[in-house]
């Protein structure tokens, strides 16, 4: 104990760390304002306040390493911390700890991010179930908050900007109304002959005078929607001061106040955009203005009835009445109309096709709410709350016959990156793909078996399969998951895992570019490199060179690797070879730290088999334009859009084919004497196996030279949590998919 420092003073610090390990007991002074954090551990949770008064708190699952534990399994034992902004005390900012599933704002995953009031942040992709999520609480002063929106109503008025903006929605015209129903997006597979979707088959059907609806859709629509329309003039000053007041209680963006109209200046006119910025909002307020000042009411109410875009190809209540019941728009019931207009906020989610339970519970709602206007009687509302969802037939057979449905919406997002959203969203689009229906049958009968048996033993739940031809970047087949139905999130697309020694690819690869010699030998004893040790081989002993080290990855040798050809060439060569998520030029990348996707790291490796050739995996092969055709009846005849033949953007040379032959015969001995034996089918195959800690995720990822295919396989649980299996189990679907 330092003479300098009394007893005291060390006393007070053991009481503060005491106080800081546990946020719950702090006791503030009554009146006291302070940051907090608000968090839930699952949707079904309560909310628990944690009050920020230290400047460093740790979030995690740990009872011994965190300060604030939260008890989910998708969070990590060390998720995340706050610290309080140094520049500006009152603030806090987040930084994610390494954890394995991350923190989102939305769908972004952020590494540090400076909090304001009202953000919320998932732990984890928030398309996950049972999601843990974190709100940060600082509200401002309420005359600071009225100052604001006070500000914003007034500027509104008087600013350059909108006079800028009125000048340019003058030239948009209103009369007459756009089509605003985009044309079929019909999708091909390699046969040219086979579309993957028949949802956009029928014609766009449209009811003529709005007392022909039934009379509940209208009255469903104004009570969820706009209870005010017929007392606004496009715009509702009410709805927007109500809105505010809301969204200031509930300390986020709970309410919006967007009219019917305005939504039909939204949908109708690409002029106003759709982006969230108060220009468009502002601009969507002005056409709604001038729709409100040209048509009636019945008339905009009628066009936002045929309209709306309510899921599955679907524009128009009667186009959806005919495909979810089997009858038009005329005759819904009371119920049947609840149903529909409850799909509104987001139709592909909550169909009752997909997601029945969350559609009866919606569904209720605007029957509540149309009894508590008036205009069914409580009695009418508890004959429709306990009616069940009678849904056509036709609508479950034509969602269950959709072929590979992960495939088709991965080429729906591609068809938006390539054309650009406001293009895509026009339609009328004939799509080519490479899909190859028999592997894309075979791979999802492959991965489902897998799942079922071997799943149950090693325990993991879900995965993911992609193929590709090697020669151009084409998928071939890809699954997603094991059931779209239950999840449609695309874990060969969108899920960031972790990919173990797959990722020592790019080490090796690094080192024969530098000229090294895959015959140089390496010791098998341990090392430490920047601060951190490594455990010696685990399979090899005394000295080894790339050949031996790659067949039984060994990770001492691969470090030692990286190591003499330099970590940032490593991350170069990955770059090169299409690995577009964020890598981190330290040690743990050699073994699969940084996480990346199923079809950046089968690319790479497809561009290997290439001699080091690197063609974006790409779904579409052509689009072509519907509507303009020289033979209506031959859509081969209609004008090309995109060729991807002719997209110079999407291919490279990324490595030398010197180096590509050499790391296709060191992957060789992967599957010949190596640790994925599995996988073997006797056709010359290379490939890497792929483990990460706690056995989470379970890769394989190898190519078939003489075929030109390469195929990437995920194996695992979506939360993240620890298998008993091993990559043995990736490499025997593989094998098992493969075999002749």
């Amino acid at each position: 104990m330092s003479q300098k420092q009394p007893i005291s003073q060390l006393l007070t610090q053991v009481v503060q760390n005491l106080m800081k390990s546990n946020p719950k007991k702090k006791v503030l002074k009554k009146g006291a304002k302070v940051p907090e954090i608000r968090v839930k551990e699952s949707p079904k949770d309560k909310l628990i306040k944690y009050p920020l008064i230290g400047d460093r708190h740790i979030i995690g699952r740990s009872s011994s390493n965190t300060d604030i534990k939260v008890l989910n399994p998708i969070v990590s034992q060390v998720h995340c911390s706050l610290h309080r902004d140094q520049k500006n005390p009152h603030h806090f900012i987040i930084k994610d700890e390494n954890s394995t599933n991350g923190i989102y704002l939305k769908k972004r995953r952020v590494n540090n991010l400076f909090l304001r009031h009202g953000d919320t942040l998932t732990f984890g992709p928030p398309e996950l179930n049972d999601i843990a999520t974190l709100t940060y609480y600082n509200p401002p002063p309420k005359w600071a908050q009225v100052l604001k929106y006070g500000f914003y109503g007034m500027g509104s008025l008087i600013t350059l900007g909108v006079a800028w903006l009125l000048w340019e929605t003058s030239k948009i015209k209103v009369h007459p109304l756009p089509k605003g129903v985009p044309g079929p997006v019909v999708v091909y597979a390699r046969d040219g002959q086979t579309p993957l979707s028949t949802l956009n088959d029928d014609p766009h059907q449209e009811v003529k005078n709005l007392k022909d609806f039934s009379p509940h859709l209208p009255n469903a629509l104004i009570a969820s929607e706009d209870t005010r329309f017929y007392w606004h003039i496009g715009v509702d000053p009410y709805g927007i001061f109500r809105a505010i007041v809301v969204n200031l209680q509930d300390d986020g963006i709970s309410q919006g106040a967007s009219t019917l109209t305005q939504q039909v200046a939204r949908s109708l006119f690409p002029e106003v955009g759709r982006e969230n910025t108060a220009q468009r909002k502002i601009r969507e307020m002005i056409v709604a203005l001038k729709l409100e000042a040209v048509y009636s009411k019945d008339f905009l109410l009628k066009t936002y009835l045929n309209r709306v875009y309510l899921g599955v190809g679907k524009y128009g209540f009667e186009d959806a009445a005919q495909f979810y019941f089997d009858k038009s728009a005329t005759e819904v019931d009371i119920a049947e109309a609840a149903t529909l207009v409850a799909m509104l906020p987001a139709p592909n989610l909550y169909n009752p096709v997909q997601d029945y339970d969350t559609s009866v519970q919606l569904r209720n709602r605007v029957i509540d709410r149309m009894a508590a206007l008036r205009m069914i009687s409580p009695e009418e509302a508890a004959r429709a709350r306990r009616s069940i969802i009678d849904l056509s037939p036709q609508a479950r057979k034509a969602l269950a016959k959709n072929k590979a449905p992960y495939f088709y919406n991965h080429v729906r997002q591609e068809l938006r990156q390539l054309l650009g959203t406001e293009i895509a969203k026009e339609g009328n689009f004939i799509v080519e793909t490479g899909l190859d229906l028999n592997k894309q049958a075979l791979a999802e009968k492959k991965l489902q078996q897998a799942v079922k048996t071997q799943g149950k033993t090693y325990g993991f739940s879900n995965g993911a399969m992609v193929t590709l031809d090697t020669r151009t970047g084409e998928i071939l087949a890809l699954v997603g998951g094991v059931d779209y139905k239950q999840s449609q999130f695309n874990r060969v697309t969108q899920a960031k895992r972790q990919p173990g020694s797959t990722f020592k690819l790019f080490a090796y690869a690094a080192a024969l570019e530098k000229g090294i010699s895959p015959q140089k030998t390496y010791s098998c004893g341990g090392i430490r490199w920047q601060g951190q040790a490594y455990k010696p081989c685990e399979r090899s002993s005394g000295e080894t060179d790339m050949y031996g080290a790659m067949a039984q990855s060994e990770n001492t040798i691969a470090l030692q690797v990286a190591r003499e050809a330099g970590l940032n060439s490593v991350v170069n060569v990955a770059q090169r070879l299409g690995v577009k998520s964020k890598l981190q030029a330290v040690p743990g990348l050699v073994l699969g730290q940084s996480e990346t996707t199923v079809i950046e790291l089968t690319g790479a490796y497809a561009a290997v088999a290439n001699d080091g050739v690197w063609n974006r995996p790409h779904a579409i092969r052509r689009i072509l334009d519907g509507g303009d055709c020289t033979n209506n009846n031959d859509w081969r005849t209609c004008r090309e859009i995109y060729n991807f033949q002719t997209d110079n953007s999407a291919r490279q040379q990324a490595l030398s084919p010197q180096v590509s032959r050499t790391m296709t015969r060191m992957l060789k001995t992967v599957i010949s004497n190596g640790t994925g034996r599995a996988a073997s089918v006797g056709l010359g195959e290379a490939g890497k196996t792929g483990t990460t800690d706690r056995a989470v995720d379970l890769w394989f990822i190898g190519y078939i030279p003489r075929k030109n295919l390469a195929t990437g396989i995920w194996l695992g649980n979506d939360n993240n949590s620890a298998t008993k299996g091993s990559s043995g189990q990736a490499a025997a679907l593989w094998g098992s998919y493969h075999r002749p």
